[in-house]
């Protein structure tokens, strides 16, 4: 598969006929029928139901990731939208805000591509800015400052729907996540992702990481939770829903299990599908942790779409725009910004072979200074065999690297 949120196509590709094929991947899940996923938020975990919860509320958020994550929605908006009902919330008093941390700001195509024409048709929606409309609420025991979306902390009722992935630093993502830093400022994003120590992708571990979001999320109030799982076609395959921690812990239990993979160290030539993370280049790197467990002299290919080319993070160098934009980047440098250029030059980051049809080489050379692009599948496949022109090689491939996790991380 390719192209989450653009056709989310299947991409055919054709092998060496004298190449040892070894598809690296997790049991598929079957996609859960209508009725179960109402059964999944009409029986939360840890909490009582939403349409008790939301009882006597005059405004009501609901916190959604955007397009840069995976997430389908439309199957879970319109039970949310009848639970809030059955609670007594009118049409008027509810907002859904895309949450979308430190991405670009969502357009109404996003809207509508993650809850579908009729639910932007008939609720008010709001796309969360990292830089504007922000209250201060002091700081974490850890020091982290705590600036979040104004209009959420001005709902008396905050519901946050988003999907549980392998992610670096938190573990895995979800739960509290979709408040820090879903709808956070820049300066507490990158207060996190600059000075907490959290643990790798797929750790079940507690973390100072996920400790700091759980604090930002109790001092924001995020009364209610819907964690998402998918399976390799980006069905929703499970749901756990209700108190942010409970549901959430819950989740990370069953993802674990999931997406969990034995990665293949021997082969020659290693491919990671980047999908359902291709969205854009700038988050590339969800999909290329196969290859920090292949052999030393291997191939390393990442397949990304990114239909959205280069792509926008707000703590990222590469998305500075003017010299007001590089002299606002310098205000805040620190350290920690070297750290991930330097990793990209001294790492097998640097040996990596891109196949895209929709990125450029001086784009990708914004984040990937020493990868090789392909634009053809050809002409990529006509560079490995002259890199490995024996006749016994082997080839790995992770056909959705992002949704996959090592089973051996702790």
């Amino acid at each position: 598969m390719a192209s989450a949120w653009y056709g989310d196509s299947t991409l055919t590709v054709g092998f060496p006929a004298e190449w040892a094929i070894h598809v690296v991947e997790q049991t598929n899940q079957p996609a859960l029928a209508d009725s179960a996923v109402k059964e999944k938020i009409r029986n939360p975990e840890g909490t009582l139901p939403l349409s008790e919860l939301v009882k006597g509320k005059k405004r009501v958020a609901v916190l959604v990731d955007d397009t840069q994550r995976p997430t389908p929605l439309k199957k879970i908006i319109p039970v949310v939208m009848e639970e809030l009902r059955a609670g007594g919330i009118e049409q008027n008093a509810i907002s859904i805000v895309m949450a979308t941390a430190c991405h670009r700001p969502a357009t109404q195509e996003d809207f509508i591509k993650k809850l579908g024409a009729d639910t932007v048709r008939t609720c008010k929606t709001l796309s969360h800015d990292c830089m504007r409309n922000l209250a201060y609420l002091g700081t974490t025991t850890r020091g982290t400052p705590i600036y979040v979306n104004r209009f959420v902390m001005e709902c008396d009722f905050k519901i946050g729907i988003g999907g549980v992935y392998p992610n670096e630093r938190a573990g895995f993502g979800g739960g509290a996540k979709i408040i820090h830093p879903g709808i956070c400022g820049k300066e507490t994003a990158q207060y996190l992702h600059h000075h907490i120590r959290g643990v790798p992708r797929g750790s079940t571990r507690d973390s100072e990481f996920r400790a700091d979001m759980e604090e930002i999320a109790e001092k924001t109030g995020l009364d209610f939770t819907v964690n998402v799982l998918l399976n390799r076609s980006r069905d929703i395959g499970h749901i756990f829903s209700g108190h942010r921690v409970t549901a959430h812990q819950e989740a990370v239990r069953v993802a674990k299990q999931w997406y969990g993979v034995k990665p293949d160290g021997g082969a020659d030539i290693v491919f990671a599908n980047a999908y359902p993370f291709d969205t854009s280049l700038h988050f590339l790197s969800k999909g290329l942790w196969p290859f920090t467990y292949a052999a030393k002299n291997s191939s390393k290919v990442v397949i990304a779409s990114c239909p959205e080319g280069l792509g926008y993070h707000a703590l990222s160098l590469a998305s500075l725009t003017g010299w007001s934009g590089f002299f606002q980047r310098m205000r805040a440098f620190s350290r920690h910004d070297v750290r991930p250029y330097l990793t990209k030059w001294t790492n097998r980051e640097r040996r990596i072979l891109l196949f895209s049809a929709n990125i450029r080489k001086k784009e990708l050379k914004k984040i990937y200074p020493q990868a090789t692009l392909f634009s053809e599948w050809g002409d990529l496949i006509s560079e490995l065999k002259a890199r490995h022109p024996g006749p016994h090689i082997r080839v790995a491939v992770y056909p959705c690297s992002p949704l996959q996790v090592p089973m051996d991380t702790a």
